[in-house]
């Protein structure tokens, strides 16, 4: 923040350097005077009678221009450069270890006032803007040259700056941004590779990090984790577990919710790979059986991930998972683009405007419940109704205009039911509440949605009919809950085909019919390419036949039957059945829909309902 408030102040200071200038207007009041002698000298005129605006008081008048840009720019640029150079030494400083505090205040102080000396006329003719065009760019380099020197002598040759292998580097990637081919050899052996630079966020302290990251950078295994990194961001994988055998490591990725197989990896470049990614986490690099999690973060062509760790010690080995988050991640702000049918999210938008009920949201563990909820939340009107929101403090949701988010904390023995008394006093329109975690809790919501309150709550479940019953397992109050539910909506995840190399095939009559798609609909279905039919892999998909995912959804609107056999017989065999009497589409007649458009393939979907 000091920054910013230095640099907006000395602006304002070197824009002064090309305001009025005294020197012009004492030359200008000089010549004036001279020449009103000479004409006295040569005519004895009368007295001159007092104009309005040019008598014995006026003040003198600018004949010339007042700002001087060339003058402005100047100065400008070469403030410009003091900012920069002092960040760049102030961090540098500390990351080397050369007196961050002194160097700062060398960089600063005398720059700052000579700006200010120079910034103003010292004498009426005093040519101050040439002191300054003299005087500052001698201060900066006095300051700023003897750091380079230092610290170029404290650093390795690779980590030498302004020498002209630094020089023939950097003009060889600036060249090579624009397609130029310029021959430099990289500045160290830990920034060749991929395009990926490291991170190390973990520890406490900014200096340990920066440790950790000199640690790492000095190992085999640098360039290896990042070859792990760039394969991960090049095939869409999300997550990467390495199984560490005796022999071998071997690696599965995570794409678009399904493991594949990766290439395999010999113990001993795999070992030196962990012991990076372990110091770049800030763990026990020498640990390989208790349990320890962190994590590291990234950079790659423009995005930032985080990285989080876990590893584990299992009877063949050591077991570690690797995620990967941020980048470059779709956006998901309507129901359309999470694939939902338009009646469908015109249905549920109608039920998420309810004055009253309770409404569940359902899906599986990371597949797209989260998604949903947020969509259903910034899909519906914020602003004429007071919404609510209760979170773990410690597990905080995406934020979003309008709702008000109470928190509490589990490990001081708090939950939703020691925070709603005060939050029910407040009188909000609809309570958001992600885990009906305690009994208690339910109780007191559901009395809300007898006092005109809407409440939206989440649950794990792989259709909405088993949702309802998830519900009761959380010990909430059987009668009220079968009573003020309103509707579920449950979600799942299925991969797209990949538009660039999915193949047609005509559908037997047989088949169609099976799937209860009329003939005359329909005259091509699509799949993923058979290996012989694959000449080279897909450049898109990466021969995996499949590109990004949608949602397929249920909505379980409930009545009046379905309240009855969840009182009296509350088995999921007993539900379906009424939830499809209610109107309730199952997951796989959204399926088909995809199937007949070609987005999806029958073993596609076949995979998701058996899952």
């Amino acid at each position: 923040m000091w920054r910013r408030f230095l640099m907006c102040f000395l602006l304002v200071c070197a824009s002064v350097v090309a305001l009025p200038r005294a020197d012009v207007w004492a030359q200008e009041e000089a010549a004036a005077g001279a020449e009103a002698v000479g004409e006295a000298d040569e005519v004895a005129a009368p007295a001159p009678s007092i104009v309005r605006w040019n008598d014995a008081h006026s003040i003198p008048r600018l004949k010339s221009p007042s700002l001087s840009w060339l003058k402005l720019a100047s100065v400008w640029l070469l403030f410009l450069i003091w900012v920069r150079s002092a960040d760049w030494v102030n961090q540098d400083s500390q990351l080397i270890g050369l007196g961050y505090g002194v160097w700062n205040a060398a960089m600063f102080f005398p720059f700052a006032v000579l700006l200010l000396l120079t910034a103003f006329p010292i004498g009426v003719g005093f040519p101050f803007y040439i002191a300054a065009a003299i005087l500052l760019p001698l201060c900066y380099l006095s300051t700023f040259v003897p750091y380079v020197v230092i610290r170029n002598k404290a650093v390795p040759l690779h980590e030498k700056v302004f020498t002209p292998d630094w020089f023939r580097y950097e003009m060889a990637f600036i060249g090579s941004k624009v397609g130029l081919k310029i021959e430099a050899e990289r500045k160290a052996e830990y920034d060749k590779g991929p395009p990926v630079d490291l991170m190390a966020i973990a520890a406490g302290e900014e200096r340990d990090n920066q440790a950790n990251l000199l640690t790492a950078r000095q190992s085999p295994g640098y360039i290896f984790t990042k070859e792990l990194v760039a394969e991960m961001i090049a095939r869409r994988s999300d997550r990467v577990l390495l199984d560490y055998t005796q022999q071998s490591v071997m690696a599965r990725h995570h794409v678009d919710g399904v493991w594949h197989n990766g290439e395999a990896r010999d113990r001993e470049s795999g070992d030196v790979m962990l012991a990076v990614i372990k110091t770049l986490a800030n763990l026990d690099m020498t640990e390989r059986r208790k349990k320890q999690s962190s994590k590291f973060a990234a950079k790659s062509e423009g995005h930032s991930y985080i990285c989080p760790v876990v590893s584990q010690g299992v009877k063949t080995g050591e077991r570690v998972i690797i995620d990967l988050l941020g980048g470059r991640r779709e956006s998901f702000r309507t129901y359309e683009d999470l694939g939902m049918r338009a009646k469908l999210g015109e249905r549920w938008s109608e039920l998420m405007a309810l004055d009253q009920g309770l409404l569940i949201i359902a899906g599986m563990p990371e597949g797209g419940l989260t998604t949903l909820t947020d969509v259903s939340l910034m899909e519906t009107d914020r602003l004429l109704r007071d919404f609510a929101s209760i979170e773990e403090v410690h597990h905080r949701e995406f934020e979003m205009e309008n709702i008000d988010v109470t928190t509490y904390d589990e490990s001081k023995g708090e939950s939703p039911a020691t925070i709603l008394p005060k939050l029910i006093r407040k009188y909000p329109n609809v309570y958001v509440v992600r885990d009906f975690v305690d009994p208690e809790a339910a109780k007191l919501l559901l009395d809300e949605i007898s006092d005109n309150r809407l409440v939206i709550t989440n649950v794990h479940a792989k259709e909405a009919p088993e949702a309802l019953l998830r519900m009761l397992q959380k010990k909430v109050p059987h009668r009220e809950f079968a009573e003020r539910v309103t509707a579920v909506m449950c979600t799942r995840l299925i991969r797209n085909l990949c538009a660039s190399c999915k193949v047609a095939y005509e559908p037997t009559p047989d088949l169609l019919k099976k799937l209860g798609i009329p003939q005359d609909k329909v005259k091509a279905l699509y799949r993923t390419p058979k290996p012989e039919e694959i000449e080279k892999p897909c450049k898109k998909c990466g021969g995996v036949g499949f590109f990004g995912r949608t949602g397929i959804f249920e909505l379980l609107v409930v009545n009046d039957q379905v309240r009855e056999v969840l009182l009296k017989q509350p088995k999921l065999e007993a539900l379906r059945p009424a939830a499809k009497a209610a109107g309730m589409r199952p997951f796989q007649e959204e399926g088909v829909l995809l199937i007949a458009k070609g987005t999806t393939s029958l073993s596609e979907l076949q995979r998701v309902l058996k899952a």
